[in-house]
């Protein structure tokens, strides 16, 4: 056997180079070919020599490739004695293999009589039925009607694949699930195959559901012997186009693939093959089916990951057996010589997706990474061509694993410098992220699935350190770059006249199909023409109704440029200038139409007159339902809803919608006095808002989105908003009856949960307590609690800045009256269990409303308050209505001369804010503290207090600290100033303030208020005493605003009990203890008041207590120039303390 001389190589790109570097290993020259548009392409380069063809073949630089007598003359004109075709073009013509043969020229792989064979479809289908190989049901002959497809998938039943009987790599294939798209889909795939092979005969399919799409690799010599290097899993695809490539399938059953191997051997010696080729197949897994689909003969673009887990050549091994070499004497004579592969390889196809000249390339490097790529610096791929750039290829680590060799091929795609156009690298590694592919059982399905994965972005991988620096280091693309040149326009750009409108190309492309005549009426967005540019169709449309008034003469195959004025229409006036005569099958009105049957029945089902018996339910109970509620928050008319056709719906044996159960979270975003809010409110109608009835997706989608959109979120819990349900551990029933248990498929009816799945046990996800302290640390965040709250409800509804809950309606617990009974031991209604009285006083809720009219004011009020974000200032009111001059009479005569004397605290900051402007929160808990917002002159502020009318005066509790820190770290997280009234006795004391550990909730306290970055204004109105109060005083050591009223009373500890402990032992031993104890406090009386801490300047300054609103009002200017700093406008360091 001796090799041949000199190979033509009938292909382009990196393909191309792959066969000329096999070829200068095996000692061969070679020779490129290349179309005048590809005079720039890289594997012009790496021949011995290099060929322009196609000059004369009009302005397709496609046909050049196509050009079998062409190619031949070159071959001969260069002395070649073998062509090698790569793949695609002609490499699966047999009249181009049997030129060769009359030229006295060797083709590179099999004999044409295989090329014919395995090149008609159908004809490879009857040769399989006949070895007794399993085919996919479908037509017995080729089809030259839609009326013969419509026939044939009539009798297999749709949804059918309509498929190029002269072709492959996915091209000429489109889906059929309905006879209405027969028509447009025979026209469409005829003309893809047309094109692509030059023969639009077409067959039909059953199509397959989520199969893998597993290959066996062939090698055969002229004696007739066979051999297999196993397979490939080629699952991942994109529109029948190959993504992701793996060598050998994981976690394929050894049977199944004995019994694949063995198929594909018999059926390759029956055709009498010779040299390399596939035989495809599609697989289900679950019922270990297999069914042959097509044998491709010739090198696949997949090829390398066999190469790299077999140890062969493939390229190698085709020259020698064109060359007559056994499959003996290369060291592949049986079997048993192939051995076994040893680890796993996968291949990314990176590809170009747009149009533009390279700036930077770096191809990935290192041990286990190949890559066969085509693209440089300065290189703009032509866009009539296949967009493929490179091949990216990762192998198994060292324990020969698939998750390594996945890894690798990830880590390699990170390390991959494209610059300057647009790639496909992040969708193939967030492809390789995806737990279906890397657990090795992605179906064809998996992108249309999981349609996220196309949005690279969405995997949350980050580029590679290396890969940022070339980025960041590489300059623009100067002028000396030369692009490959633009394949020239069939014409020239049509002329168009006054007042018409002309249509442009809006790239450089190829055209597909003609849709118009001149003349010809049409309507805004008609199809004019179809161009196809990097393997993608695009529309070129009608801009507005008008008349064809000029068409340039072109045919499918011509190029057209980009900017390219094709046609132009003389619009129509009046209202017909706005419309479209397109049929509704080809526009997205059905989609349209379809989405909107689903909307209707989502809002039919909980109108005024449903009988739904959940609906029904929450009526008699008194309850508005979800979307009520948010009409009752939002302004009206700004709610735009988001997810509102997720659900479950039932459909007919023709596909229609029948019923329709919207999961149980209604949410989106609208506006509260006209800023931006989302909101997400639960439907206690559907399953009690538990698990089986919610999309959990949602409810989290809505919270995440509020962080992006940097607004608040607000929560209208009722039930366990989608909560766990003991229906996610119930096996589905296999078919209808098998269990005595009721339940819902699609639709939801009343009373039978959703089961859906496989049950069993199962151990939940991260539950989102780290989005939910992101979240809270960025936005106001508001719950409203209108039901019964139960689990994860209850979990969110402490997850805020503010919640209410509505009386007599609303109950708050972390496992309602059944379980508790069942852990128990007793039975308690849910009122008592969790009502208000319970909640509303141990601070687990806010505030209380009667309605949940009032709740929604609360909410509103509230949120005027605060800022949307901690990016921005509390909103200030341009006219606050008030003067800030305003002097209160009342404020001067509040606190009696008498210090055991209670005065109105809330009265006295009613008083001093703008009127009507104090909102008091947590009123119900802590009650020894007041806490709330108001406004000074119209901007907002947070205000703290002592209440002396407490029954232990306004001494601090436990409770009373917690509600201080809360309000605290709310106000500094969104840059409210903090007004702080001073008038505390000091910490409360007595057994069970020492038992509520009240001292550790102090220290918290004084923690908290001295992290407090907001500008602080304390007014000591009164009482300053012991470490509380002495801390409520000064609570920071840095300097702040504070004035003192005349009734300032201050000290280490309060007097009147600091007199027992100091004379103890001297009260107990006077004769006349009283009259010595009067003594004393005369003594003290005497000198006690503010004069004494003013003149040694621990008490700034005093003011009239009716001048205190004047003196707020100036600092309130002060302080929110300091607050609308840049610097201070963002999250706090410490976030939020729930």
């Amino acid at each position: 056997m001796s090799l041949h001389q000199r190979a033509l190589i009938a292909n382009r790109g990196e393909i191309a180079i792959r066969i000329a570097k096999a070829a200068a290993g095996l000692g061969m020259e070679s020779v490129a070919v290349h179309a005048p548009v590809d005079a720039l392409s890289l594997h012009s380069r790496f021949a011995t020599e290099a060929r322009e063809i196609g000059s004369g073949n009009g302005a397709d630089p496609v046909g050049a490739y196509l050009d079998a007598d062409a190619l031949v003359a070159v071959a001969k004109d260069t002395g070649c004695d073998c062509v090698h075709p790569g793949y695609g073009f002609l490499s699966e013509n047999a009249a181009f293999a049997e030129g060769c043969a009359a030229a006295g020229i060797e083709f590179v792989g099999p004999p044409a009589k295989a090329l014919a064979l395995f090149g008609d479809k159908v004809r490879s289908r009857e040769l399989a039925r006949s070895v007794g190989v399993p085919v996919v049901p479908g037509s017995d002959a080729a089809l030259s009607s839609p009326e013969q497809a419509a026939e044939v998938a009539e009798s297999i039943g749709y949804p059918v694949m309509l498929k190029a009987a002269a072709g492959g790599g996915g091209r000429g294939m489109r889906a059929v699930e309905s006879a209405a798209e027969m028509a447009e889909a025979f026209a469409r795939c005829r003309g893809e195959a047309k094109a692509a092979f030059g023969n639009g005969a077409l067959f039909v399919e059953r199509l397959v559901r989520r199969p893998r799409h597993i290959e066996v690799q062939v090698l055969a010599d002229a004696g007739g012997n066979a051999i297999h290097l196993f397979e490939r899993d080629c699952s991942v695809q994109l529109r029948n186009q190959k993504v992701v490539e793996i060598a050998p399938a994981p976690g394929l059953d050894p049977a199944l693939r004995q019994r694949m191997t063995d198929d594909a051997i018999r059926l390759v010696q029956a055709a009498g093959y010779v040299n390399a080729g596939t035989v495809e197949f599609l697989v289900l897994p679950e019922s270990g089916e297999h069914f042959f689909i097509e044998c491709n003969p010739r090198i696949q673009v997949e090829h390398t990951v066999t190469e790299q887990v077999m140890g062969v050549d493939l390229v190698e091994a085709q020259f020698r057996i064109a060359a007559g070499a056994t499959l003996e004497e290369i060291g592949l004579g049986s079997q048993q010589a192939v051995g076994e592969p040893r680890g796993f390889a996968v291949q990314a196809r990176v590809v170009a997706q747009g149009v533009g000249t390279i700036s930077a390339y770096k191809e990935p490097s290192g041990v286990g990474v190949r890559v066969d790529g085509c693209g440089y610096a300065g290189y703009a791929p032509p866009p009539q061509f296949d967009p493929l750039l490179a091949k990216v290829v990762g192998s198994s680590g060292s324990a020969a694993s698939f998750t390594s060799a996945v890894d690798r091929t990830l880590q390699a795609l990170g390390e991959f410098q494209v610059a300057g156009l647009p790639t496909n690298v992040d969708q193939l590694r967030a492809i390789l992220s995806h737990d279906e592919l890397r657990g090795g059982d992605a179906r064809t399905s998996l992108l249309a699935d999981h349609p996220q994965l196309l949005n690279g972005r969405a995997s949350g991988l980050p580029a590679g350190a290396p890969l940022e620096l070339l980025n960041r280091q590489t300059p623009p693309l100067g002028a000396a770059a030369t692009p490959a040149q633009p394949s020239t326009p069939t014409a020239d750009s049509l002329k168009v006249a006054p007042n018409d409108r002309g249509v442009e190309c809006p790239m450089a492309s190829t055209v597909v199909e003609l849709r118009t005549r001149q003349g010809d009426k049409v309507g805004i967005g008609d199809v004019l023409l179809i161009v196809s540019a990097m393997k993608m169709e695009t529309n070129i449309t009608a801009p507005c109704a008008g008349e064809i008034t000029g068409l340039q003469e072109l045919a499918p195959g011509d190029a057209v440029g980009a900017g390219q004025v094709v046609a132009s229409i003389a619009p129509l006036d009046g209202d017909a200038a706005g419309t479209s005569s397109a049929s509704g099958a080809e526009t997205w009105q059905p989609l349209l139409d379809e989405v909107a049957t689903l909307q209707s029945l989502a809002l039919k089902r909980l109108a005024p007159d449903s009988d739904e018996p959940g609906v029904v339910r929450q009526r008699s109970r008194g309850k508005l339902n979800c979307r009520e509620r948010i009409d009752l928050l939002l302004d009206d008319g700004s709610f735009r809803e988001v997810g509102s056709v997720a659900g479950f719906a039932t459909h007919d044996e023709y596909g229609d919608i029948v019923a329709f159960t919207p999961a149980n979270h209604v949410g989106g975003w609208g506006t509260i006095a006209r800023r931006n809010a989302i909101v997400c409110a639960d439907d206690f109608t559907s399953r009690g808002g538990h698990a089986d009835g919610a999309i959990g997706a949602k409810s989290g989608y809505l919270d995440r989105l509020s962080l992006e959109m940097r607004c608040p979120s607000i929560r209208l819990l009722d039930g366990s908003s989608g909560g766990g349900s003991v229906a996610a551990m119930v096996p589905q029933q296999k078919k209808e009856g098998e269990s005595n248990a009721q339940e819902s498929k699609g639709a939801i009816k009343a009373g039978r949960p959703r089961v859906a799945g496989g049950g069993g046990s199962f151990l939940p996800g991260h539950l989102g307590s780290t989005m939910y302290t992101e979240q809270l640390s960025t936005v106001p965040v508001v719950n409203m609690l209108l039901g019964s709250v139960v689990g994860i409800g209850a979990a969110k509804a402490v997850l805020g800045h503010f919640s209410v809950m509505v009386r007599d309606i609303a109950q708050l617990f972390v496992a309602g009256p059944p379980v508790v009974s069942h852990a128990m031991g007793y039975d308690i209604t849910k009122e008592d269990l969790g009502d208000w009285r319970i909640h509303c006083t141990n601070g687990s809720v806010d505030n209380l409303a009667e309605s949940e009219e009032e709740a929604a004011a609360m909410v509103r009020r509230f949120l005027s308050y605060l800022p949307s974000s901690v990016y921005e200032t509390p909103p200030v009111l341009a006219e606050s209505g008030d003067s800030r001059t305003r002097r209160e009479e009342e404020l001067f005569h509040l606190i009696p001369r008498k210090r055991t004397t209670t005065f109105n605290m809330r009265r006295a900051i009613e008083l001093m804010a703008d009127t009507g402007s104090f909102f008091e929160i947590g009123a119900l808990w802590g009650t020894d503290q007041i806490v709330g917002l108001a406004r000074f002159n119209g901007h907002p502020v947070g205000v703290i207090a002592s209440d002396s009318q407490h029954v232990n005066g306004g001494a601090l509790t436990a409770d009373g600290c917690d509600k201080l820190i809360r309000h605290l770290d709310m106000c500094d997280l969104f840059h409210l100033p903090v007004l702080n009234l001073v008038d505390n006795p000091g910490f409360a004391v007595g057994l069970e303030h020492e038992m509520a550990g009240t001292i550790r909730k102090g220290g918290e306290w004084m923690v908290a208020f001295s992290q407090v970055r907001t500008p602080i204004f304390t007014v000591v109105m009164r009482r300053s005493f012991g470490v509380a109060g002495n801390n409520y005083a000064t609570p920071r050591s840095q300097p702040s605003m504070r004035v003192a009223w005349p009734a300032a009373d201050v000290g280490g500890i309060p007097p009147e009990g600091g007199i027992e402990a100091a004379y103890k032992r001297q009260l107990a031993e006077a004769e006349d203890p009283v009259a010595l104890r009067a003594e004393l406090e005369a003594r003290i009386e005497s000198v006690r008041g503010p004069l004494g801490p003013l003149s040694k300047f621990q008490i700034e300054e005093m003011i009239d207590p009716r001048d205190t609103r004047r003196y707020i009002c100036d600092w309130v200017d002060l302080a929110y120039r300091i607050v609308n700093q840049p610097g201070n406008l963002a999250p706090r360091p410490l976030q939020f303390r729930p």
